[in-house]
């Protein structure tokens, strides 16, 4: 994975998305570190249902064994968990940490994009890093909003306005990999980005980049950063996920990493836009459901509303869930369901 100077010399590389994307997060660090730069790896914590029954990301008091914590972060290693409802969660970063052998930042998402930024500054400062990398696997980050397979904009969203904030960089890794937007459609918003002078580097992955990849994998759950490696080994086409509630195009390109200004991602999204001055995570999805927006904390509250077992959540049930609280949703806003 070839880096240029925009991405700096010494990079605090964050996984903005689901818990999962931490394990390509960390092969973008490890990138940095073979080209002889300096990277700090760090992630958000939320993870799926199945995993974490618990609506919403889990929270820095949450979590036993930090090393620190910190105004808005925790700082964790491979023994870190987290105690929810009370069962313990062994989230990805704390997996990714056990793998590396090193501690990884953990950004609290409860403080919206204010403390989001706050943290990511004082992380950035601490550390002596001269730029701020997220990293979002898919690339729903990119999505305008109104896509009906949109299935979780809130974490990207609050990252993606938080690095804008920093005048930070995105990292789309593997377009179209999560099961949300398709392929062929998250290239043409990086293309949109591009054309709108936002596009800083581009590249595939490598033999080295591939073999990380997979060494995290072996602890570090992620269907979407799965699907990068499928690609680099040889497989194409049609790959099933999410208990079958979706199914991703598996190309070349699904190797590929754009890397675009967080900026110019923002600029002309709405819902995004409104996002920049959200103090808490609340206050961040009133914003997107406001404007129709359903997100994954909506479908986690609604799942476990329902009492769904995660061990017997199918494909059926999690799209059915979906679409019942898409509907009400439109409701409240006095839209016509249909």
């Amino acid at each position: 994975m070839l880096l240029v100077p925009e991405l700096g010399k010494r990079a605090l590389v964050l996984a903005i998305g689901g818990g999962g994307d931490v394990a390509s997060a960390a092969v973008l660090a490890a990138a940095y570190r073979r080209a002889g730069l300096g990277a700090i790896l760090a992630s958000v914590a939320w993870e799926r249902y199945v995993n974490d029954p618990v609506p919403g990301p889990i929270r820095l008091e949450e979590i036993a064994n930090p090393v620190e914590l910190g105004e808005g972060y925790a700082l964790v290693t491979g023994s870190s968990y987290a105690v929810r409802g009370g069962r313990r969660v062994d989230f990805q970063a704390a997996r990714a940490a056990a793998v590396l052998n090193e501690n990884v930042y953990v950004v609290d998402l409860y403080g919206g994009v204010v403390g989001y930024a706050r943290a990511l500054r004082e992380i950035a400062e601490r550390e002596g890093a001269d730029a701020v990398v997220g990293v979002d696997v898919g690339g729903d980050s990119l999505a305008a909003g109104h896509e009906e397979g949109l299935w979780s904009p809130l974490a990207d969203w609050i990252g993606v306005a938080s690095l804008a904030r920093l005048g930070g960089v995105l990292a789309v890794h593997s377009p179209g990999s999560d099961g949300e937007l398709g392929q062929d459609y998250v290239l043409r918003r990086v293309d949109e980005v591009a054309q709108r002078g936002g596009l800083v580097w581009g590249t595939l992955m490598s033999r080295e980049d591939a073999e990380v990849l997979e060494r995290l994998l072996e602890r570090v759950e992620s269907e979407a950063s799965r699907v990068p490696l499928l690609a680099w080994r040889g497989f194409r086409g049609k790959h099933t996920m999410r208990r079958g509630s979706r199914a991703v195009d598996v190309t070349l390109l699904s190797t590929a990493t754009f890397f675009l200004d967080a900026r110019a991602v923002v600029e002309g999204v709405g819902p995004l836009e409104e996002l920049g001055t959200a103090d808490s995570l609340e206050e961040a999805r009133r914003r997107l459901n406001s404007v129709g927006i359903y997100t994954e904390l909506d479908l986690e509250e609604d799942l476990a509303e329902l009492g769904v077992d995660p061990a017997r959540l199918s494909g059926e049930l999690l799209v059915e869930v979906r679409r019942r609280g898409m509907e009400s949703l439109r409701r409240k806003l006095g839209r016509d369901p249909a």
